[in-house]
């Protein structure tokens, strides 16, 4: 037992000088200066190495959508989704609670969607979320803030269907 506590203490010892050797070394002036110098354009660090901006939906189709053409001619369909989510309150009521969502679709997935989703189609969306207004007119008054979805991809989701009890 007494060997293998001096073999200890003789490393504890040439670990603790090693570790006093280091922290008292500085480093130049130079390598300070490399350290704490400007990157290229091309190595600048992102200030934020990820974001997402990305929204899934299941709900319904509040109105009949509406279908237009932009100025530059493309078409796009514009239509109401409503979501429903519900939750517990902590003397133990439920409160349900709907959200409308404005949701646009561009391009020829707008014009097939024209033809086949109307008001009640259940849908489930992806996208991402856009925002518009919000900016200080002349008076000093803020415009609405309005949040709008941009449709990646709009997939229509069939209903269950209900048994008829007569046909059996």
């Amino acid at each position: 037992m007494l060997r293998s506590l001096s073999t200890f203490s003789k490393s504890t010892v040439r670990c603790m000088s090693l570790t006093s050797k280091l922290a008292a070394e500085q480093p130049s002036k130079q390598e300070v200066d490399d350290l704490f110098a400007e990157k290229p354009a091309h190595q600048q660090e992102r200030r934020h190495a990820y974001s997402v901006n990305k929204v899934e939906l299941v709900g319904g189709v509040a109105l009949d959508p509406m279908f237009k053409e932009a100025k530059n001619g493309k078409p796009y369909l514009l239509f109401n989704m409503i979501t429903n989510s519900q939750y517990k309150q902590q003397d133990g009521n439920v409160v349900e609670q709907s959200e409308r969502h404005v949701v646009t679709v561009f391009g020829k997935q707008a014009e097939s969607l024209s033809k086949t989703i109307k008001k009640g189609s259940r849908l489930m969306v992806q996208g991402r979320l856009h925002y518009n207004g919000g900016q200080k007119d002349a008076e000093g008054n803020r415009s609405q803030r309005n949040t709008y979805i941009i449709a990646n991809t709009v997939q229509p989701l069939a209903r269950p269907t209900r048994e008829n009890p007569e046909k059996h």
